[in-house]
């Protein structure tokens, strides 16, 4: 039998291996399959959490259903705002860089025809005779050597410099036609952003009215301290099962800190004064503060505190836009009354992240951001996560 020449065999076995490798996928694809996969369902689990939330918490409760669609809805066309700045804010950068190349090319063509003019002048001063005639009045070949060579030295420049001048008229008409052309882009921009604003405006105005509704609702002090409780078992409810909704497997990509070891070294969420402290007692003092509630701003910048994954963005009763971050081995952060959100459910955050905007969504008169950490679903002091405390905001 006649043996197969190893030239060959080595191909085929190299065959196969490739073969092999298409077939079978790496088990970084596998196990990059197997996260979405993972975070898939998670996102389903909280979805379905969520929406079970939503009806216990919307039963006979059409006033509060009402302030949360339109904050919701604040809070969506906020997203879409920044999102419409940031493009207005690139476009106009491409605006002012076609406005200095616009700028450039003129003072090119100045120069190009200032130089024109000096060698026009300079050709004048050569003589007034035309080319063929003094060529034919030389008697000294020198001269007429000499004379030769002026001519074609200041006829080449000044064709260089009219087919120069000529590219630079064709590269300020494109440039001229893309300003126009960026202009319009910029404009329709605006439009979409004054839509947007104007659109925001009358939500807020219906927002003001809602939760006029909702103070007259809450007369007494026996029927706000039993809503503070409904909400405040809600709220634990939502943590527990959260916990129990975002597994382990789903581990964050790169090498972290574990958040237990960052006690006394996190940043504040934002900047503001401390009305409300941790414990402190409120109601009629059979209720206490599980977290701080930090004056500020509305609109300013809210900032994750650590690394870790978006387990909750939504609205829920009491606390308004919350946004709950995991930070793994039972440690959440939770952040509420926010004016929008800007992160969603499975997505990672960095510390000092931008992922919302303080409000006083859930109902609130006063800006500020309500701010929770808990572990194990059991609250424990902020003050003894961040460094010293919120410094002041400015105006």
């Amino acid at each position: 039998m006649q043996a197969f020449p190893r030239s060959l065999l080595a191909s085929l076995c190299a065959l196969c291996v490739i073969f092999s490798g298409m077939l079978c996928p790496t088990p970084a694809r596998a196990e990059q399959a197997d996260s979405k996969q993972a975070l898939s369902k998670v996102r389903e689990r909280i979805e379905a959490l969520r929406k079970d939330i939503e009806k216990t918490q919307t039963l006979h409760d059409s006033v509060r259903t009402e302030l949360r669609d339109i904050e919701r809805q604040i809070s969506k066309l906020l997203g879409a705002l920044k999102t419409l700045n940031r493009k207005l804010a690139n476009e106009q950068r491409k605006l002012n860089t076609l406005h200095q190349e616009r700028d450039t090319l003129k003072a090119n063509l100045a120069t190009q025809h200032h130089l024109l003019a000096r060698q026009v002048e300079a050709a004048f001063m050569i003589g007034r005779q035309e080319y063929l005639k003094l060529l034919l009045n030389q008697e000294d070949p020198a001269a007429v050597g000499r004379t030769m060579t002026y001519y074609d030295y200041f006829n080449r420049a000044r064709a260089q410099r009219i087919a120069g001048i000529k590219v630079d008229l064709q590269k300020l008409q494109s440039v001229e036609q893309e300003i126009v052309a960026q202009t319009q882009a910029l404009n329709a921009v605006k439009q979409q952003q004054l839509e947007k604003k104007a659109e925001l405006q009358k939500n807020s105005r219906e927002r003001t009215v809602v939760v006029a509704k909702l103070g007259k609702e809450l007369q007494s002090k026996a029927q706000e301290l039993k809503r503070l409780v409904e909400d405040e078992h809600r709220l634990q409810d939502l943590v527990n099962r959260l916990d129990q909704a975002m597994p382990d497997i789903l581990t964050a990509p790169g090498t972290h800190k574990p958040f237990g070891r960052l006690r006394g070294q996190l940043i504040w969420p934002t900047r503001g004064k401390l009305l409300v402290s941790f414990g402190t007692r409120r109601e009629g003092g059979r209720l206490k503060w599980n977290g701080v509630l930090i004056r500020a701003h509305e609109g300013q910048e809210v900032h994750a505190i650590s690394h870790g994954r978006v387990a909750y963005a939504d609205w829920l009763r009491g606390y308004g836009l919350l946004l709950i971050i995991d930070h793994g081995n039972g440690y959440m952060s939770l952040y509420g009354h926010n004016q929008a959100i800007y992160k969603e459910t499975g997505e990672w955050v960095e510390a000092g992240e931008v992922i919302a905007s303080v409000g006083k969504s859930g109902g609130q008169n006063q800006a500020g951001l309500y701010f929770e950490i808990r572990h194990n679903g059991k609250p424990t002091d902020p003050a003894h996560w961040c460094r010293g405390r919120p410094a002041l905001a400015r105006n």
